[in-house]
């Protein structure tokens, strides 16, 4: 069996380096008319790499679309039992078969992709023989497709899914012969097989019950895990059909035990053992508690350990469950320093008490091998392996930084690094190159025209062009590069360009008498409207709910944001305070209390806003050394001309959403629906800011906006709006 391993926005003004980021560089011609060049993007979701392009020029311009020479691995995922490793990016999807050594692009850009957005998540199954991906039918969602790897049918699951760049709401089962997904509310199975075949009975007998994804956990192949308000279930998988059927008479499963609170499909999530007996519910991100089955029946479970999150040096972003072979748990979580420094991981064995085994810095996801044994996750530039059970590491891999891994075997890993994606056997503890992610440059090897390219380090590396993947050179210790931009009948520089989505453009003049010069991609060096500008205001009135998340999502994006601070949150947080700033934030004002300053039981005048922002100033400075920016909004926005005003007087830039489009205005809009609002808010007025609320606090529903990060940046990205901070807007 094969297993894949692997913002209230809280953030006020959003600040997204996204203009410009496509650069041409490093060309190279022959005396073939063939050349190589590189094209270096810097893109949100991932760090800035370069690729290696050759094209064949004819008559001055290229005789077909540029041929894309390295793979950069954004994603991966197994398919095909482990015969195929498919490797996706912006300019499209590649998959590599083991077998044959042969790298292919099944999809490909032909033009340069100026979309800036992340590669959208895939759900491949642990055979590789299918996969769930979301394909986009609006700006706001799509639908759950279910696509068979081998001969391409597909199916849809569901419709109107929200967008995301994390996850998909689906589970597989251990065996690939199940797969869980929710819709509308509940929570539904199928056999994919079936589904695909077009055999798969009515939807309506293959509902386990209400909940989200979060709802179910597949325990083993054999018994899928499902909690229902207070219960648990364990329910056999070769019984899922007659549960499906008979569901109003028989129930939903075995009841296995009664948990001593209530579950929230929405915020909180579970993970239980094999045989689901015990179970670790973790209750909106941050409190933890392992649970035991006195008897299978609806009593009370039995609390063994239960304990909030409360570690005074770092905020917590997530955290994962594994079971090790004696059926204990094993807590992962991942916390983000309040002193700015690199995220780390934290590693605890669960009973009465919480005993920390393991401690990494700059620490990734961690992703399990096929038969839970084993964990790997990557720090930087290294892959490290641990054994699950004794925690004794098995395996370190170091040599660039890494973006991306996943289990072939329990014994063998893909490493997709910055510079090569890399074959790993743990045993041997020997690595083979896949292909190249990314080079400094490619150059032409004079004496046979071979394609050499330089990955760094004093490390070359030849194409093979009948395989298209890269190997070691042999001759790199002889090897000169030297690079010619002209040949006699071309001439190839890079030049300045009106567009402002590249930072140059690569262009070629031909050197014969019909003289011209034209730029290699033609959209390089057109002159593009300027991009409309949109902003986005993150309120922090008196919750720091969401905002490790938030942090680590700017992070994650390059993003630096302004946050409109209350003083109510200073005082209530100021360890939260100094995270924001350590992490390089701008900070405005958002006044020293949470009151609606336009309220008939206050007397506004102008010495209460300057005191007001003085003191909310003041409390800033004490809290975190540094200065509040002049820019100011009243709390809730509530605002009239002489409030207005006196913070002119007091030096203010009074900042206003201009819309009463909100989460205060529409407490039970969905975040599409509010999304939604502001597109078509932002469309009417050709930009201006949206403003999101941090916190459960002030806005009582479940599903907060800045929840949906990534969501609202994709429609705004989509929509051609360029992302600034408050200054450039």
């Amino acid at each position: 069996m094969k297993k894949t391993g692997i913002l209230c926005l809280v953030f006020s003004l959003f600040l997204f380096s996204v203009s410009a980021g496509t650069s041409f560089g490093n060309p190279d011609l022959n005396l073939n008319d063939e050349i190589l060049f590189t094209v270096r993007h810097n893109m949100v979701g991932t760090s800035p790499y370069k690729s290696l392009f050759y094209a064949r020029l004819k008559d001055g311009y290229p005789e077909m679309a540029p041929e894309l020479l390295t793979c950069y691995p954004e994603q991966m995922e197994l398919l095909s039992g482990g015969d195929i490793l498919q490797i996706r990016n912006r300019y499209g999807i590649a998959r590599y078969n083991t077998r044959g050594g042969q790298l292919n692009w099944i999809e490909k850009s032909e033009e340069l992709p100026e979309n800036i957005l992340p590669v959208v998540p895939y759900s491949a199954s642990p055979n590789g023989k299918y996969f769930c991906r979301l394909e986009r039918t609006s700006l706001y969602s799509g639908s759950l497709i279910l696509e068979n790897t081998e001969n391409g049918k597909q199916s849809i699951l569901c419709e109107n899914v929200l967008n995301s760049y994390e996850d998909l709401p689906v589970k597989w089962s251990p065996d690939s012969t199940v797969v869980v997904y929710e819709k509308n509310g509940a929570v539904y199975f199928c056999n994919p097989d079936a589904v695909l075949r077009g055999v798969e009975i009515d939807e309506r007998y293959r509902k386990i019950g209400r909940g989200t994804i979060n709802s179910v956990h597949w325990a083993s192949a054999k018994y899928l895990a499902y909690i229902d308000d207070y219960l648990l279930y364990k329910i056999n998988t070769k019984e899922l059909y007659t549960l499906g059927l008979y569901s109003g008479i028989i129930g939903q499963g075995k009841p296995m035990g009664r948990l001593p609170f209530q579950f929230n499909p929405l915020t909180d999530r579970f993970s239980s053992d094999s045989e689901v007996t015990s179970a670790v519910v973790t209750q909106n991100g941050r409190l933890f508690t392992y649970l035991v089955v006195r008897s299978a029946s609806c009593d009370y479970m039995d609390v063994i350990y239960s304990r909030p999150y409360t570690e005074s040096s770092a905020s917590l972003i997530d955290s994962y469950i594994f079971w090790d072979n004696s059926g204990k748990p094993v807590l992962w979580q991942e916390k983000f320093p309040y002193d700015g420094t690199s995220e780390k991981g934290s590693v605890y064995k669960l009973d009465v008490n919480a005993k920390q085994v393991l401690e990494i810095q700059d620490s990734g996801k961690p992703f399990v091998s096929p038969n839970g044994t084993k964990v790997a996750f990557f720090a930087g530039s290294t892959v490290y392996v641990y054994d699950i059970n004794s925690w004794k590491r098995l395996g370190i891999l170091t040599g660039e930084k890494v973006i991306s891994a996943i289990w072939t075997d329990d014994t063998e890993l893909y490493v997709g690094g910055e510079k090569s994606i890399r074959k790993w056997n743990l045993v041997t503890n020997k690595t083979s190159t896949v292909t190249l992610s990314s080079v400094n440059a490619g150059y032409w090897n004079k004496s046979d025209y071979t394609i050499v390219a330089d990955s760094g380090n004093s490390k070359f590396y030849i194409y093979d062009y009948e395989r298209k993947t890269w190997s070691p050179f042999s001759s790199a210790e002889a090897f000169v590069p030297a690079p010619e931009k002209q040949n006699g009948r071309y001439r190839a520089y890079v030049g300045t360009t009106q567009n402002k989505t590249y930072d140059n453009a690569l262009y070629v003049r031909s050197l014969s008498k019909n003289s011209i010069t034209v730029p290699l991609y033609s959209t390089s060096a057109k002159k593009a409207p300027e991009k409309k500008k949109a902003a986005i205001a993150i309120e922090l009135y008196d919750n720091a709910d969401g905002l490790p998340e938030i942090l680590s999502e700017l992070k994650k994006y390059n993003v630096k944001a302004t946050f409109f601070i209350n003083g109510e949150f200073i005082r209530r947080y100021p360890s939260e305070t100094r995270q924001i700033v350590a992490n390089g934030h701008l900070c405005a004002s958002m006044f020293f209390t949470t009151a609606d300053l336009t309220e008939n039981s206050f007397v506004i005048n102008e010495d209460f806003i300057r005191r007001g922002l003085a003191r909310n100033e003041d409390e800033f400075y004490d809290c975190t050394k540094t200065e509040l920016s002049l820019f100011w909004h009243a709390p809730y926005y509530a605002v009239n001309p002489e409030i207005i005003q006196a913070g002119d007087n007091a030096g203010y830039t009074y900042i206003d959403t201009g819309s009463d489009v909100s989460e205060f205005t529409n407490p039970d809009a969905g975040p599409e629906k509010l999304i939604r609002k502001y597109a078509q808010r932002l469309e009417q007025t050709g930009g201006g800011m949206v403003s999101v609320v941090g916190g459960f606090s002030q806005s009582n529903h479940s599903r907060p906006l800045y929840k949906y990060m990534d969501l609202l940046i994709s429609v705004l990205l989509d929509s051609g709006y360029e992302l600034v901070d408050l200054n450039s807007l």
